[in-house]
């Protein structure tokens, strides 16, 4: 009677770990279907994870200074505005160009009917500093950063995107003024945005996707090998 009543406990648990499963795969798939694009720069990822060749990860954020007071009431304590702001909505600004990346505008603890708001991962104060009449904080942004990808692809990508970082480095240390610096040399991670839900979709180098800067990289190994046969 127990083992029946364990074996019976066991397969709920299992199907409800599989409904929850399903739904974030039909959310996913909603909010990109939806969903408006959102372009982030991106930078360093974690070699240590563990479940490296999954999936992609980068570090996408936006930040920018902000009025505290018209943000959040100046009568509350530090550690209540530091617990609304980890609820924060973030306010973004679209690019210029199709190219280009959104701005941070302003976060606030509700979205507007007017504008582009967006539920980021964290929301941080970097610094706080005093303005001539109003605190002005400097807000970090953070964005979901694990793009998952067919295993196949995932060494080739993880190896493309730390290459791309690393000639950054380089041509940062350098000062090297003909290495590219624009927005477009910077890996930018693509986004959906639906009502207010944010999902990642791709992550670009000098606007192509690395899904396909990985799958060429698999063609030409084969073909190389190929040769060599």
């Amino acid at each position: 009677m127990k083992k029946a009543a364990w074996i019976w406990w066991a397969a709920v648990a299992l199907a409800v770990q599989v409904a929850a499963l399903g739904w974030l795969v039909v959310r996913y798939e909603r909010v990109l279907a939806k969903g408006e694009e959102i372009r982030v720069p991106c930078g360093a990822f974690d070699p240590r994870d563990p479940l490296r060749g999954r999936y992609l990860n980068v570090n996408a954020w936006l930040e920018c200074e902000c009025n505290a007071e018209s943000t959040l009431d100046k009568d509350l304590s530090w550690s209540a505005k530091q617990a609304l702001f980890r609820k924060m909505w973030a306010e973004l600004q679209a690019p210029e160009s199709p190219a280009g990346t959104h701005r941070l505008l302003r976060v606030a603890p509700e979205p507007e009917e007017e504008g582009l708001w967006v539920k980021p991962d964290r929301c941080h104060v970097s610094e706080v500093k005093n303005g001539r009449d109003c605190e002005i904080w400097n807000v970090r942004v953070t964005f979901p950063g694990k793009l998952f990808l067919d295993e196949r692809l995932a060494g080739e990508a993880d190896r493309i995107f730390a290459e791309r970082l690393g000639e950054r480095l380089r041509a940062a240390q350098d000062g090297d003024a003909g290495t590219a610096r624009s927005e477009a040399a910077q890996p930018v991670a693509v986004y959906r945005a639906w009502k207010g839900q944010l999902v990642i979709a791709d992550v670009e180098l000098d606007g192509v996707s690395i899904r396909e800067l990985a799958r060429r990289a698999r063609e030409e190994a084969a073909a190389k090998a190929g040769e060599k046969e």
